[in-house]
């Protein structure tokens, strides 16, 4: 949002946040269980989304470092958080096979989608609120904002680990775990 912060998370289970003008650390938190995996502003910069491999899913102030949601419900490690546009969704992917969006109000779990088979690498929003999400199953997905089902991209040689839409929303790249990178039109 400002970029006046920077978030860090790591295997020590601490999540440190940093100003980005003097490289002092702001705070940290030590609340998550495990390795924290996923780190993400709210794009109002209002929030801060943590994720950890124990499934562990935490919603900060972000100037502050206070708890403001603890959004439970994954049954597996949490490997990729992304915020909707207007910052009152959040989407998080896990190795329990879904990704999951939960509202920001009271943090309740509005879909719940079974995306990826053996588990979701990654999830990123686009600005118009579609979804794509990257597997174990070495598929590349989108969905409407919704949560409905948009399109299945060709397989990739391996594990899909990370996708995103491009700038305008109009492709998507993935990259899988041998390195390759692809491109599809939406």
């Amino acid at each position: 949002y400002n970029h006046t912060l920077v978030a860090l998370g790591g295997p020590q289970r601490v999540m440190r946040v940093y100003s980005t003008q003097t490289g002092e650390l702001v705070y940290e938190i030590r609340k998550h269980t495990a390795w924290v995996q996923a780190v993400e502003f709210s794009p109002d910069g209002i929030l801060l989304a943590t994720a950890d491999r124990s499934g562990g899913l935490l919603v900060w102030e972000a100037d502050t470092g206070r708890e403001y949601l603890n959004l439970v419900g994954h049954k597996g490690a949490i490997t990729d958080v992304s915020w909707r546009s207007d910052s009152n969704v959040v989407a998080s992917a896990s190795e329990d096979a879904t990704v999951k969006l939960w509202e920001m109000n009271d943090g309740k779990a509005i879909k719940s989608i079974t995306a990826h088979g053996g588990g979701a690498s990654s999830v990123d929003f686009t600005h118009d609120g579609r979804l794509v999400t990257a597997g174990r199953d070495k598929l590349a997905k989108s969905w409407k904002a919704d949560g409905n089902a948009l399109k299945t991209y060709p397989a990739m040689t391996d594990i899909a680990l990370e996708a995103s839409f491009t700038h305008d929303g109009k492709r998507v790249v993935a990259g899988d775990w041998n390195g390759n990178v692809r491109m599809w039109d939406t």
